[in-house]
């Protein structure tokens, strides 16, 4: 086997745990995006890694993949703006349009490049250059708004469930590192870096095993640790119901 194909296997497995172990914990219900992702990740690495990569058959996995996965990536968006701002339905609703729309950007300036580049150039005649470009566009759109995600995770006290930090982090982590790999085989003489893919597939495996062994059972019985505010915390909560009660009015109109 490949040494690329070895790690898609190593990876694929990782995923395949972490998605058992959301699934044995009762969370699955609760994270099915994120379940979704972990799951589709692991079949297609375990199919991926299974074919020869000049055959027909991966050919057309790949393409399958490359049309999939942005669209399960965007789910888990939507899915990490209903676990982050789960008490705050302004953020949550604004937060969503706000990723549509900017995927709808990114999704016209694709079109854009590639009527402009149609026929022409050095990939003028590969239709796979095409889907790239889609591909690519989709997936450092969601690294934007993932990005700001995260950025209102390290401002507010949102006192979020353990499970809600893991999942979203590691998930966050895995997208991040894919579209960084995209950045660098976007700027490679042939559009891909062999060395980067092959780190990137790596850095996913851990994250894919780390993810799994630090979930927790999570029971709706045991009360909540009473959390104290300081003076600061509050003050950034006010900012954030203050926010949030802006979207909502804008929302309602």
């Amino acid at each position: 086997m490949r040494t690329e194909s070895i790690a898609e296997f190593v990876q694929a497995t990782a995923a395949a745990v972490a998605a058992a172990r959301l699934l044995r914990l009762g969370l699955a219900r609760r994270q099915r995006a994120l379940f979704t992702f972990l799951l589709s990740n692991a079949l297609s690495l375990f199919v991926l890694s299974s074919l020869p990569t000049n055959s027909a058959l991966y050919f057309w996995v790949y393409i399958a993949c490359n049309f999939l996965n942005p669209l399960i990536a965007v789910y888990v968006v939507r899915e990490m703006f209903g676990l982050t701002f789960d008490a705050y339905p302004g953020i949550r609703s604004a937060g969503r349009w706000t990723t549509y729309g900017l995927i709808g950007v990114a999704l016209a300036a694709s079109v854009v490049v590639s009527v402009m580049s149609w026929g022409g150039g050095r990939h003028g005649g590969s239709n796979l250059f095409y889907v790239e470009i889609v591909d690519r566009s989709v997936v450092m759109t969601l690294a934007v708004v993932i990005l700001g995600i995260l950025l209102f995770l390290s401002r507010y006290p949102l006192h979020l469930h353990r499970n809600t930090h893991v999942s979203t982090g590691f998930f966050s982590a895995v997208f991040l590192s894919e579209a960084a790999a995209m950045l660098i085989d976007n700027l490679s003489p042939r559009l891909y870096s062999y060395p980067t893919d092959l780190a990137q597939i790596a850095f996913g495996a851990v994250c894919f095993a780390a993810w799994g062994m630090m979930l927790q059972p999570q029971s709706d019985g045991v009360p909540a640790p009473v959390a104290f505010e300081t003076v600061r915390e509050h003050e950034l909560l006010l900012e954030l119901d203050s926010l949030n009660t802006l979207l909502t009015r804008v929302g309602r109109r």
